[in-house]
């Protein structure tokens, strides 16, 4: 909670709504005001409020049928929201509560009881979006690979599939790029882990500085790394910049320490029937033709087979 939450007020009488809204601006919170039901969800939606102090009762859009709205938007679905009633029958009051309202302030209100349910309000908002930030963060870390920051294998996995049947509902181009990091274990042996850590962070920044934002680059494992260019026929050009921007110069590790770096690439052409694996399969045959051929090379897969009934076809 904090002097930067702010209340939504709806009620049509614009007497209460004031006495509402002077009760709470007191402390210290910003109100807004709305004088329906329609404004009232408007207001909620667009300007995302900490709270919605709102009459069951109002004219035309009813509070009962403001919540049910509120409920189903994503947006607003988790809104705190506070009912002023003036009825007293439990039964009405527990439909509020089963579907969804927070909490109710009866009428005629008294301001402590006010500003202690809508306190009470703000910490439930508070709560959920400390949860909703800790969720994100743990969903990032599940689909990211710690050291690089880059996807990591099992996230590349599935945009793998799905950028697949993106391609293959809009026939649309693609190509997988895979890439290993040249004689790094020598790295490794010479200059230790730390350093061979430096290395792979400062690979995959340059990989990833070179890439279109649609572009999707994974470490695949070990000093390997996996790339998929969407809406793309030929990644010869793509490889040969970015094997350029690896091998130009010298990385630099904890300040004292300069390491010649190179990378080999092989990358394959989707098919237009082939799955991710097979893709990938390709992709990695072109990575041996690349390491066998000397390293620091882009070498691209040959076509994929060919199956009987496109040989008919054709």
């Amino acid at each position: 909670m904090g002097r930067s939450d702010r209340i939504l007020v709806a009620e049509n009488s614009a007497l209460l709504r004031r006495m509402l809204g002077d009760v709470l601006a007191k402390q210290g919170w910003t109100v807004l005001e709305a004088g329906d039901g329609m404004a009232a969800l408007q207001a909620a939606r667009d300007e995302s409020p900490s709270v919605l102090l709102m009459a069951r009762e109002m004219a035309g859009l009813g509070g009962m049928a403001v919540l049910d709205e509120l409920r189903k938007d994503p947006r607003t679905a988790d809104m705190p929201v506070v009912f002023v009633t003036g009825h007293t029958d439990a039964r009405e009051l527990a439909e509020g509560l089963e579907r969804g309202a927070h909490d109710y302030v009866r009428k005629p209100v008294d301001p402590v009881e006010l500003v202690a349910r809508i306190r009470t309000a703000l910490r439930l908002r508070a709560l959920h979006d400390e949860l909703a930030r800790r969720n994100a963060e743990l969903e990032q870390l599940a689909r990211t690979d710690v050291l690089t920051g880059l996807a990591n294998r099992r996230h590349a996995d599935d945009v793998l599939r799905s950028t697949i049947a993106s391609a293959r509902r809009h026939a649309r181009t693609l190509c997988a790029v895979l890439i290993d990091v040249d004689r790094f274990k020598s790295v490794n042996d010479l200059h230790g882990h730390a350093a061979g850590d430096a290395v792979l962070r400062e690979v995959a920044a340059r990989l990833q500085d070179g890439l279109r934002d649609e572009d999707v680059a994974a470490r695949w494992g070990g000093e390997e790394f996996l790339l998929l260019l969407p809406d793309s026929p030929d990644a010869t050009v793509v490889c040969e910049r970015l094997r350029s921007a690896i091998a130009a110069r010298p990385i630099n590790v904890h300040g004292c320490l300069e390491i010649p770096v190179t990378a080999s690439f092989g990358w394959a052409p989707w098919s237009g029937e082939e799955t991710g694996e097979m893709l990938v399969a390709r992709a990695d045959l072109a990575l041996y033709a690349a390491k066998d051929g000397g390293r620091d090379r882009v070498m691209a897969a040959r076509p994929a087979p060919v199956r009987d009934e496109q040989r008919g076809a054709a």
